[in-house]
């Protein structure tokens, strides 16, 4: 399995059954880092909530008309309102091959905002790309929000440990500069190192092999 970030949520998962995008939001998208053009196939586009940092539709619009055929895995709300944009793919709320979809609660906003519907994936039995949720159940690898206006740092490492997974790698943290997100995953992965787990210090647009 290669996994490439493309700033804060988005991952790109390759597979040598599939590939799937994960959350294209708006910071990725304004990244430029994410070259459409030079994707040469896509299977699917899991999107776990509206928010715009998961969530861009002028980006959504320019990844389905180069991969029509790529299904849009998403909640029950927001695929109803994909339809109404008439996209060429198929947009679903339930499981794929290899795609595992569960309903999860975001975690609670600030000033008791309402929180969008929201869902989760665990992909091929093996990577937990959970969205805004840390009350969850993780698979071997888990893609960890690490910070947010509605997290922290110590509620992302608490959880982990709690959930035990193999190795972590560190999403949902535009918020940082260079230098900050640096000095956190150096701190992150040495308190997580004791509990067993690896932290991957995976860096935006570089691959990695798991």
């Amino acid at each position: 399995m290669k996994i490439t970030k493309y700033v804060h949520s988005c991952l790109l998962v390759e597979t040598p059954k599939q590939t799937i995008l994960l959350d294209p939001g708006v910071y990725s998208y304004d990244s430029h880092l994410l070259s459409i053009a030079a994707l040469r196939t896509l299977d699917f586009i899991v999107i776990t909530h509206e928010h715009p940092d998961h969530y861009d539709l002028p980006f959504l619009k320019e990844i389905c008309a180069k991969f029509p055929n790529a299904t849009i895995v998403t909640n029950e709300d927001l695929a109803k309102k994909l339809a109404d944009e008439k996209l060429p793919n198929t947009v679903s709320s339930g499981s794929q091959e290899s795609i595992e979809v569960f309903t999860v609660a975001h975690e609670p906003l600030p000033l008791d905002l309402i929180p969008p519907p929201h869902i989760g994936v665990h992909i091929e039995g093996v990577l937990t790309c959970p969205g805004d949720a840390l009350e969850i159940s993780s698979r071997e690898v888990l893609a960890l929000p690490l910070t947010a206006p509605w997290g922290s740092v110590k509620m992302a490492l608490d959880a982990v440990v709690k959930l035990k997974p193999k190795k972590v790698i560190p999403v949902h943290d535009w918020h940082w500069h260079k230098a900050a997100r640096a000095a956190m995953y150096a701190m992150s992965k040495q308190l997580l190192e004791p509990h067993g787990i690896e932290f991957i210090e995976i860096e935006n647009a570089v691959p990695i092999e798991l």
